[in-house]
């Protein structure tokens, strides 16, 4: 593994916990998002742009989801990130 390698493995576990954040964060705005905007449907009121901007939420909650994945494979594929350790890489 390249140091370039190393350091991107340490970062993405690092962030491991923040990426499940922003996701669960993501989710509840999105779907919020989507409550307000089939309210402001059945009201008549302009509901187009809300409805568009929840999609755009829950679809960066899918990419953070996504994010949070790989950094669990990598934390198994690094032994839990002791490859990283004994290399005296990783920071935390």
């Amino acid at each position: 593994m390249t140091e370039s390698d190393a350091h991107f493995v340490a970062g993405a576990l690092r962030r491991q916990r923040v990426f499940r954040v922003a996701m669960i964060v993501g989710v509840v705005v999105g779907l919020g998002l989507l409550a307000l905007s089939m309210i402001r449907f059945v009201e008549g009121a302009v509901w187009g742009p809300t409805f568009v901007i929840a999609i755009l939420v829950l679809l960066n909650a899918r990419q953070n989801l996504r994010q949070c994945r790989y950094a669990r494979v990598l934390y198994v594929l690094t032994d839990g990130g002791a490859l990283l350790d004994t290399e005296g890489r990783h920071d935390g």
